[in-house]
């Protein structure tokens, strides 16, 4: 990623020396169009090249929006006068805050979201806690953290819905296979009718390892589990994704669990629908929502908790982590979060025990 972001500060120097001679508003803005256009020219040769994603792409467009432009707008502020030294430096000390707020803030203020559903499949309360994307190529404080607040809610039941650790398989893989399974066993997570985990899109061969010593069974392929109080499905990634998944009709509170939100377009015989992938988006816009979700299901399903039209909740979890590579590492508006589920007999919500905050 580097080698595609060191041209755009030359290219800065040069708008802002061009901004410092004229530095008059419709100046500040062509400096602003032309430095897109670089980056859209830059990103178009890290693809020819196989070296860049569509990530890549938000990659170079942050560092114009949160380096680039914010270094424009001083230059102008410093030289201009009236309105448009004003709005230079406004706009300036607008991106820099944005920017610091959604790489060095909002990735790491992991919060606990507590959720209450009625059932009149349930006698007795069930707390559930759900861990999506942990998503890590560097298992630290955060993670840490996660699995701690997991911990300080005591479930009955934990589920993993996949993208553990983003790392091919590979010494690096295995070292932080390890340190996730560490970080696990450190937390004290623990869950009287079991922890489960399913793959995600990120996941490579061999991803069990990542809780390798930990009470958490991986799940690798598609199944249906009878944990008496409730029965468990749990979805391949390929089967969440599918219009007719493998889920069958059974008595009781039924739990399905898979990566994508895709399965619950096909109206599937269950009564809890739990999943993760979309990261909430990662970027919020206000009054508009995220504008990639990565999902086949309607923006308004693709983070919380869903009535389902024909039936069920679903509930789709911001995740811990984040998308790596060359994706910029960001959340805006859209904070992690550990998902605590209170199933109650339906009538009794009052009986929910409050989520630690």
């Amino acid at each position: 990623m580097l080698p595609y972001l060191l041209p755009l500060a030359p290219f800065a120097l040069l708008l802002a020396r061009e901004l410092w001679r004229r530095p008059t508003l419709p100046r500040l803005l062509g400096a602003a169009a032309s430095g897109m256009g670089i980056v859209a020219l830059l990103w178009a040769l890290g693809v020819a090249k196989g070296d860049l994603t569509i990530f890549g792409l938000m990659s170079l467009t942050c560092a114009w929006l949160f380096l680039g432009l914010p270094a424009l707008g001083l230059v102008v502020m410093a030289q201009a006068r009236g309105a448009v030294r004003l709005a230079g430096g406004l706009g300036a000390v607008a991106l820099l805050l944005i920017g610091a707020r959604a790489f060095l803030y909002e990735p790491h203020a992991i919060e606990v979201s507590s959720l209450t559903i009625a059932s009149p499949e349930v006698t007795a309360p069930l707390r559930i806690v759900l861990l999506a994307d942990v998503q890590t190529d560097h298992v630290g404080a955060d993670e840490a953290r996660a699995f701690a607040l997991a911990a300080a809610a005591r479930p009955d039941l934990v589920v993993f819905t996949g993208d553990h650790v983003q790392l091919p398989q590979g010494p690096d893989f295995q070292r932080e296979a390890a340190a996730h399974a560490r970080a696990l066993q450190d937390s004290g997570l623990s869950a009287p009718l079991g922890m489960f985990a399913v793959e995600g899109d990120v996941d490579p061969a061999g991803w069990p390892a990542v809780f390798e010593g930990t009470e958490v069974r991986a799940l690798p392929r598609s199944q249906t589990l009878d944990l008496g109080p409730l029965t468990l499905t749990a979805l391949s990634p390929d089967d969440s994704r599918s219009p007719a998944p493998p889920v069958p009709a059974v008595d009781g509170l039924h739990v399905l669990i898979g990566h994508s939100p895709d399965f619950a377009l096909a109206r599937p015989p269950a009564d809890l629908l739990l999943a993760g992938h979309t990261h909430g988006g990662q970027i919020v816009l206000p009054f508009f929502g995220p504008p990639m979700t990565l999902t086949e299901v309607p923006r308004a399903w693709a983070s919380g908790h869903t009535k389902l039209p024909w039936g069920g909740d679903l509930v789709v979890s911001r995740g811990v982590g984040l998308e790596r590579r060359d994706a910029p590492r960001l959340r805006l508006l859209c904070r992690p979060e550990v998902v605590v589920i209170d199933v109650v007999p339906a009538g009794d919500t009052g009986q929910a025990v409050a989520g630690p905050g």
